[in-house]
């Protein structure tokens, strides 16, 4: 068992982030479809990063 670093867990925050991202666009007056867009865009960019962090694999 690895114990974190300083800045505890960092694979584990993305969700919060995400959360936090999509409820700020929604008090914003986002329209719905575009908050839905946001978040498929920000799926795919966290699997294209975790992909990467994984060496591909």
């Amino acid at each position: 068992m690895t114990t974190p670093g300083p800045q505890g867990n960092k694979h584990r925050s993305w969700p919060y982030a995400v959360t936090a991202i999509l409820v700020l666009a929604l008090q914003q007056g986002w329209a719905p479809r575009d908050v839905a867009t946001l978040a498929a865009v920000l799926m795919g960019l966290i699997a294209l990063v975790r992909t990467a962090g994984d060496g591909g694999a």
